[in-house]
């Protein structure tokens, strides 16, 4: 399922692939993040229900290095030749430098289990074309460095949109602290999240709830203020 966010925006929401998919249609084509390994096609299914072709697609930018978010890079850059950019202190993660922690969820342990018998390793290394730094601009897009659950994490902001990866969770009342047992630095989450709290906004783009589209920079600023 796939879904404009709001209309005339140009950025559509993809689901059922084990994170919310952002596709960017303008100005340049880009995907936000992958979703979990075996979910690529999916993604591309998806994409083709709104008249967009592999090719198309020009970058893929993932907001962090957990495999529910990357899990599809592998075969959606070899399916549509796409630049993959994610930020400096995740590289090493994506690229197989550097391992990824144990998995602690049970998510993330048959991700993990079902990689390995495909054949990618528990890594699943993926090269990339671009780091990136906070305060870098992609098309319009700026990133946002929010470690706490990575040392890369990033958010992506752009006039009132925010992409926020699992900075946060969203419900029909709010946010939400992200789950504690998916935060490895708590306070470097915290300032990550007081400094996305001084963002302007209207509306939020979560990876794993859906779009929330009203007064989404006041809720996380209540949010953010609660931890004092």
């Amino acid at each position: 399922m796939i879904y404009e966010i709001d209309k005339g925006v140009g950025v559509f929401c993809s689901e059922g692939a084990g994170c919310r998919v952002y596709f960017i249609a303008r100005p340049e084509p880009m995907l936000i993040d992958t979703g979990a390994p075996g979910r690529a096609d999916a993604i591309l299914r998806d994409l083709a229900s709104i008249g967009v072709q592999p090719i198309q697609i020009r970058k893929i930018i993932l907001t962090h290095h957990h495999l529910g978010h990357t899990g599809g890079l592998w075969l959606l850059k070899r399916r549509t030749g796409a630049h993959a950019l994610a930020h400096k202190a995740d590289a090493p993660y994506i690229t197989g430098r550097r391992p990824r922690r144990g998995a602690r969820r049970s998510v993330e342990r048959v991700f993990q289990s079902a990689i390995a018998k495909v054949g990618f390793g528990d890594a699943m290394a993926v090269s990339l074309e671009r780091v990136l730094e906070d305060g870098d601009e992609i098309n319009g897009w700026r990133v946002i460095h929010t470690p706490g659950q990575t040392p890369g994490h990033i958010c992506l902001h752009k006039h009132d949109l925010l992409i926020s990866g699992d900075l946060l969770s969203a419900g029909a009342g709010g946010f939400r602290l992200a789950p504690p047992q998916t935060i490895v630095d708590p306070a470097a989450y915290e300032r990550s999240l007081r400094t996305v709290a001084k963002l302007d906004f209207e509306i939020i783009l979560p990876a794993h709830n859906p779009p929330y589209v009203v007064d989404a920079a006041k809720k996380v600023r209540a949010l953010a203020a609660s931890l004092d």
